[in-house]
C-alpha cells in the first residue's frame, strides 16, 4: 500500500523515491509499489536537477526522511540519471542508499557506467505495462524486504 506524503511528513513506513519523468511510467511505478508487500512512503520526483536539488538538501540531522530505496531514470530532463546517480554517492549524507537504475536502455555503455557510478542494479523497463508493474513490485520487495542495509545508511 502507497502512502503519498509530502517532502516534509515523517512516516514510519520505508519510503522509495522514484525519479522519473514520464507520467506514464510514473504510473506503473505507482501501481508496483501499491502491489508491494510491504506498506512504502512513495515520492515521484520528475527531473535529473529537482532530484539532484532534493536529495542534497537532505538535512543530515533528520536520517529518518532520508529515502530507503531510489528507483532512478536514467534520462531525465535537467540532469541526467547518470549526474543524479553521481550526486547521491557524492554529495549526500546517505551515500550507501541502494539506487537501482530503471531504463529503457539496453546499451552495454549505459549499464557499464551505471554499475561504475555505484548503483546496485539496472532493470530494463519491459515495454509490457502489466510486466513493468511486476518488475517494479520485485524490485521494491526485494530491496525493502530482503537486503539488510549497509550499516552506514540512514
Amino acid at each position: 500500500m502507497i502512502t503519498m506524503s509530502d517532502p516534509g511528513n515523517e512516516t514510519s513506513v520505508p519510503r522509495v523515491f522514484a525519479i522519473e519523468d514520464n507520467p506514464a511510467d510514473a504510473r506503473l511505478v505507482k501501481e508496483g509499489v501499491n502491489d508491494a508487500e510491504a506498506k512504502l512512503d512513495l515520492q515521484i520526483i520528475h527531473s535529473g536537477q529537482q532530484a539532484v536539488d532534493r536529495l542534497t538538501d537532505l538535512d543530515s540531522t533528520e536520517p529518518e526522511i532520508y529515502p530507503d530505496l531510489i528507483l532512478l531514470d536514467l534520462n531525465l530532463p535537467g540532469k541526467s540519471g547518470f549526474e543524479v546517480l553521481s550526486a547521491v554517492r557524492n554529495e549526500t549524507t546517505f551515500p550507501d542508499i541502494p539506487i537501482i537504475a530503471v531504463s529503457s536502455s539496453e546499451n552495454p555503455d549505459d549499464v557499464k557506467r551505471v554499475y561504475e557510478l555505484s548503483a546496485n542494479a539496472y532493470v530494463t523497463k519491459p515495454a509490457d505495462p502489466d510486466e513493468y508493474i511486476r518488475m517494479i513490485m520485485a524490485t521494491v520487495d526485494f530491496w525493502i524486504g530482503n537486503v539488510t542495509p549497509s550499516p552506514t545508511s540512514g
